[in-house]
């Protein structure tokens, strides 16, 4: 029997306290709303501090900060696992002291449970996440499967995001500005790098959804003389299907019947030849016209 890996997700009690905001060290604050850290004073030079954060700020104000996830380290202090958006608006509100749960990880379980936690945000941004998952592998030595396990997502969710690590730069801004989504990247990824940028270009000034994008690489891909091979091969397969459509009409209507045209348009032909066969259709019609499909 195979044995399976545990999963290297460090486990800690933590204890509820509340702590003082200035001895939370964080380097990242305010990351989900995309600004630039934001000191205590929230200074031009810091970055001013965007429409987000400050709704944020004025929602803890009156409603209480929730819990942030610290790793209490010497000296005193405290390293954020968890919460650095909350912790950047309670600057910015110029609230003092946040409760927390405080943990006692090691330097490496820290930096493991800080990866994971982010991760298991569904804030988290697709280029982000895809960083932070190589970061477990090269870093941790995490596999794949153990990701998909400590995260709660499946396997091929955390493939899929790791396969963005390999288009090309210009492509990466893309979907790291928001311009282009995840799954629109992920379409390009079988595209030579180098061509990459200009058919993410093309995807966005057609409006392509993912579907028309994963289209337009395989046609692009596949050589011209495969194309003409399927098409003929579809077009045959419908050839296919009238023919058996007309013999199944020449075995109801007992007579010749012949057609012109495809799958799209055409004309069918019903022969007669004398006044029973016309007999006979008119039978047929007056049994289809009784049938509930025509009420």
């Amino acid at each position: 029997m195979k044995r399976t890996r545990k999963i290297p997700v460090p486990a800690s009690s933590a204890e509820e306290r509340e702590i003082a905001v200035a001895e939370i060290d964080c380097t990242d604050d305010g990351a989900q709303y995309g600004e630039r850290p934001v000191s205590d004073g929230g200074s031009a030079e810091a970055g001013a501090p965007s429409e987000a954060l400050k709704k944020r700020a004025a929602y803890l104000l009156l409603n209480g900060v929730p819990p942030l996830v610290v790793n209490e380290e010497k000296g005193g202090r405290y390293r954020l696992l968890a919460g650095g958006n909350d912790l950047a608006a309670a600057k910015l509100a110029g609230i003092s002291s946040v409760p927390a749960r405080v943990f006692r990880f090691s330097e490496r379980d820290a930096e493991i449970f800080a990866l994971t936690e982010t991760l298991k945000r569904d804030s988290v941004g697709a280029m982000e996440g895809a960083y932070l998952m190589k970061r477990l592998i090269s870093e941790f030595g995490w596999t794949q499967d153990e990701i998909a396990a400590g995260i709660g997502k499946s396997r091929p969710a955390v493939a899929n995001s790791l396969r963005l690590l390999t288009l090309a730069p210009e492509v990466v801004g893309l979907v790291e500005s928001g311009r282009l989504s995840a799954g629109h990247a992920r379409a390009l990824v079988s595209v030579p790098k180098e061509k990459q940028f200009a058919f993410a270009e093309e995807t966005l000034k057609r409006g392509y959804s993912v579907r028309e994008t994963e289209r337009a690489v395989k046609a692009f891909l596949t050589p011209p003389e495969v194309l003409q091979s399927e098409k003929a091969a579809a077009a045959a397969a419908k050839s296919a299907e009238l023919k058996a459509l007309v013999e199944r009409m020449r075995a109801v209507f007992r007579t010749k019947v012949s057609l012109i045209g495809n799958d799209k348009k055409g004309r069918i032909y019903i022969d007669y030849y004398t006044p029973e066969d016309l007999y006979r259709f008119e039978e047929m019609l007056a049994v289809l016209e009784s049938s509930p499909l025509f009420d």
